[in-house]
């Protein structure tokens, strides 16, 4: 069969299986409902909006519930794979494992609810097949042990339970978008991406467990698959890399050509490095008085980059520190926003990051004359 029609007859069952889930959900939910009024002798607008309070806390609570299992899944699969635990998030909040010490964390990466980075085991040929399916198995057990439960407690809410975690294994499985079935599929297909996925996972390793910066790792040689395009996904994580090791050297010159090529085909970039791409470029936009009011618009008003913007962390207040003083021509703003940034600067992912975002704040703070 055709790459290209199996590739589309995958993601229509994908998108099927999933929508069908989706009205399995709906279904249950109406059911519980009528379920909890049958046992009432009046219904009134009282008992409506408390079973609705329940429902909403359930489906909260079981749809963070299978980010976790997912997540550990990747975790207890890795472990068992000989891969070593750098970080777990859950939303904005992570922990990381630094110098040997466990330390908090606050950062989003955008299009993503969850994250576990583990360090590859030191062999020829590294595993990677379990740790990359691994979240995916933690949400078919749990979502099996589930209807299996249902039997000796016969309770809809386990059905819904179950139901939410089959649309984790499939929305995760299914090679749709960037996620793990993709990753998985890529991998299988090229060597190349396998040597540029440990690349990745090493240089993860190196930020945050031997504390290099994105200038000594952008010393080493870097793996580009030539066969796939700049925008492919681990070719421009690579790019990226380069990229802040020009902006720790402030090479902002050098930075803004890089990043005018890749903002140029931002479109065909995975939405967590697109909007990295557009806030970086921006910034060296209003730094470098390159470009026009009508492209610095257009990426302020673009629907992900506005959402990468509300999140609390360091490189955002740093951006926002300068929109304040060269888009808005707000003296008082850009340095409260920039105070802002060195609050959250500890609170950064890996010491590259900090180190990073403290040259540059440090630069803006003697451009903008602030103490």
């Amino acid at each position: 069969m055709n790459r290209k029609i199996k590739s589309s007859l995958i993601r229509f069952i994908g998108i099927g299986l999933i929508i069908s889930l989706f009205l399995a959900i709906i279904w249950t939910i109406i059911a519980i409902g009528q379920d909890y009024a049958a046992h009432q002798e009046v219904v009134g607008w009282g008992s409506i909006l408390f079973i609705s309070a329940v429902l909403m806390a359930a489906c909260t609570g079981f749809f963070y519930s299978h980010i976790l299992i997912h997540e550990a899944g990747h975790l207890i699969a890795g472990v068992v794979s000989g891969y070593t635990f750098l970080l777990f998030r859950m939303g904005r909040f992570g922990l990381i494992k630094e110098d040997k010490a466990f330390k908090l964390i606050s950062y989003r990466m955008s299009g993503t609810l969850g994250q576990c980075l583990m360090y590859p085991p030191d062999a020829v040929i590294k595993p990677y097949r379990l740790y990359l399916a691994g979240g995916v198995l933690g949400n078919l057990l749990t979502a099996t042990a589930g209807l299996g439960a249902y039997f000796l407690f016969p309770t809809r809410y386990l059905i819904l339970f179950s139901l939410m975690g089959l649309v984790a294994a499939v929305t995760n499985g299914i090679p749709l978008g960037y996620n793990d079935g993709k990753i998985l599929g890529k991998l299988m297909k090229s060597e190349t991406a396998q040597e540029q996925f440990f690349q990745q996972l090493k240089w993860n390793g190196e930020f945050i467990r031997f504390e290099k910066t994105y200038s000594e790792v952008g010393t080493e040689d870097k793996i580009i698959n030539v066969n796939q395009p700049i925008t492919e996904q681990f070719n421009i994580y690579t790019k990226l890399v380069e990229i802040n090791a020009l902006l720790e050297q402030l090479k902002l010159d050098e930075a803004y050509s890089e990043l005018s090529d890749l903002f140029s085909q931002r479109n065909y970039v995975i939405t967590p490095y697109r909007v990295e791409i557009m806030r970086e470029y921006l910034f060296c936009l209003l730094i470098l008085n390159e470009g026009s009011s009508f492209l610095v618009e257009q990426i302020v008003n673009d629907p992900a980059f506005k959402e990468h913007l509300r999140t609390r962390q360091v490189d955002v207040f740093r951006l926002k520190g300068v929109l304040a003083y060269f888009r808005e021509n707000d003296r008082q703003e850009a340095e409260i926003q920039l105070e802002l940034a060195e609050d959250y600067l500890k609170k950064a992912p890996t010491n590259a990051d900090r180190q990073v975002n403290r040259v540059l704040l440090d630069y803006l703070k003697e451009l903008m004359e602030f103490e």
